[in-house]
């Protein structure tokens, strides 16, 4: 089959490393399987033989429609032909490699899910940003969410090699399991927080117009005279929680 970009698509095709993607998912029979990105199924199959059931999704009509075919002798898979990330059904496992244009929609809806853990294929770039220690640039709002949501842990590096066709960029295989959640206000607000990077905390609260009492409780409680970066995920957190019960 041809291959199309229209979707960012790069598939796995290095074997060795679809096995170790399967063996860090630790299925058992037991288990419920949500994939997004069928693919050409190479992935999907190993996850057919592993788990009770297996929900795939894949947004390319050609590869939904070749997969109804070479995926058909699996009784316990279920083919959808959709937007991955707007499934609402139940799961256990999450397993994906989906493309990285997706990446930061993907984390906002999977902070909102209820499952044991996750097994996913990243760039690189984006699982080190998910990841990032305070007071550096790649240090973002979507660090702040990623951090405190989510207990992230690169497992595996996966060169541009072994995928078909070849990104220009390297790859990593991450194992998440999930901490808390947040509202959208919330995620606004750390979002809004950050968008005044380079200003100090006090400065910013003024900016917000905040009311004496929120600035007085943070003076005493938080460094008014650091910048947003240099707080760990849990302060900016609690000021954002506290800025939007103000």
């Amino acid at each position: 089959m041809k291959l199309t970009n229209r979707y960012g698509q790069n598939f796995l095709v290095n074997e060795d490393v679809v096995n170790k993607f399967i063996t860090y998912s630790s299925i058992t029979s037991l288990d419920s399987v949500y994939e997004i990105g069928t693919g050409n199924g190479t992935l999907t199959k190993h996850l057919c033989e592993k788990a009770k059931s297996v929900v795939s999704s894949e947004i390319d009509s050609n590869l939904y429609n070749s997969s109804l075919s070479k995926l058909s002798k699996y009784s316990n898979l279920t083919l959808l032909n959709i937007d991955g990330l707007k499934y609402e059904g139940k799961f256990d496992i999450f397993v994906s490699s989906l493309p990285y244009s997706e990446s930061e929609r993907f984390i906002y809806w999977l902070i909102n899910q209820k499952f044991k853990h996750a097994a996913v294929i990243l760039q690189k770039e984006f699982t080190d940003k998910l990841i990032s220690d305070i007071n550096r640039n790649s240090y973002r709002s979507i660090s702040v969410v990623s951090q405190y949501c989510l207990d992230i842990k690169p497992v595996e590096t996966i060169p541009p090699s072994d995928f078909q066709p070849s990104p220009k960029v390297y790859s990593t295989l991450a194992m998440i399991k999930s901490r808390n959640t947040l509202t959208n206000n919330e995620i606004l607000t750390i979002k809004k927080l950050f968008s005044f990077r380079r200003k100090q905390l006090g400065s910013i609260l003024s900016l917000l117009d905040q009311q004496a009492n929120i600035v007085s409780y943070c003076s005493e409680n938080i460094d008014l005279s650091k910048r947003i970066h240099e707080f760990p995920p849990d302060t900016i957190v609690s000021l954002a929680k506290l800025l939007i019960d103000e």
